[in-house]
């Protein structure tokens, strides 16, 4: 312990790795709290607000409850000074060299600089399905994940509103990421960027993904808000965070998903009169 602590003292005593936990510090602790209230502020006042009556018809199902978007943003914000202190853990795991957060793209070769991000998405995603659906199990639904779903219509700022217990395990998987592989700086930045603007969009509300998407060979594999908003609905089923494959492998995707999809993505009325016209101008 007291070796551990030397060398702790030593980093510190070091302007290089001042540097890096300064740069590291921004990355987490600040940069991903603006990002997190800009995007999500941009979503909900875009979608709820500025195009609330154009996109009234791509409505999943209702309009979130003013008393529970205001309990999401309460949440968000104790969830994201959470996630401070875990920068702080990585700050410290920085400094005595237990994790690599690297500056110069090329240091661990091309294909690692190019293998990364998608590798932590996708182990990112493993990690959120196997712990939710540990959280949906009896006790802990009732005690910790219960509070996420008490948002059954979420708006954009449920995302990060969770209980404290949830946040710390959400925030728990980037620390054993790094505790096994080196990141570059700019891809754990896209990193964080990625998963603010995927999980503001999940809970949404509204559909914002084109007609087919849920269908499409490729894209079908990506979650949609519809398909996280099924979850918020009724408590079962898809428990995928970014991908719908662990739900298709585990058979754990709602057997509606692929027609509520088509359902929240119908052509405006006036555009579906349009094209009815159009159609029978043709023949």
């Amino acid at each position: 312990m007291s070796e551990w602590l030397q060398d702790l003292a030593t980093a510190l005593g070091n302007p290089e790795a001042w540097q890096a936990l300064r740069r590291v510090l921004t990355m987490f602790a600040v940069a991903e709290g603006w990002q997190y209230a800009a995007i999500t502020f941009g979503f909900w006042f875009a979608l709820h607000v500025l195009l609330r009556k154009r996109l009234a018809h791509r409505l999943i199902s209702g309009w979130p409850r003013p008393g529970d978007v205001r309990r999401e943003i309460l949440y968000s914000a104790s969830s994201l000074l959470l996630y401070s202190a875990g920068a702080a853990a990585i700050l410290g795991l920085l400094a005595v060299g237990r994790v690599e957060i690297y500056a110069e793209p090329l240091k661990h070769g091309l294909a690692w600089l190019l293998l990364s991000l998608p590798v932590l998405i996708v182990w990112q995603d493993l990690c959120f399905y196997c712990t939710h659906r540990l959280m949906h199990t009896r006790w802990m639904f009732r005690h910790i994940h219960g509070v996420h779903h008490r948002s059954r219509e979420p708006s954009p700022w449920a995302a990060y509103a969770m209980h404290p217990v949830e946040a710390m395990v959400n925030g728990g998987v980037p620390l054993l990421a790094l505790g096994v592989v080196p990141v570059q700086e700019q891809v754990l930045g896209l990193f964080v960027l990625h998963q603010v603007l995927r999980n503001v969009h999940g809970h949404a509300a509204i559909e914002s993904l084109p007609r087919g998407f849920a269908r499409h060979w490729l894209w079908g594999r990506f979650t949609s808000t519809t398909h996280h908003h099924l979850h918020h609905e009724t408590a079962q089923g898809n428990y995928g965070l970014w991908f719908t494959w662990w739900d298709r492998v585990f058979g754990t995707e709602r057997a509606d998903y692929l027609q509520r999809f088509d359902a929240a993505t119908v052509l405006r009325p006036a555009r579906a009169e349009a094209a009815v016209a159009g159609s029978a101008g043709a023949t």
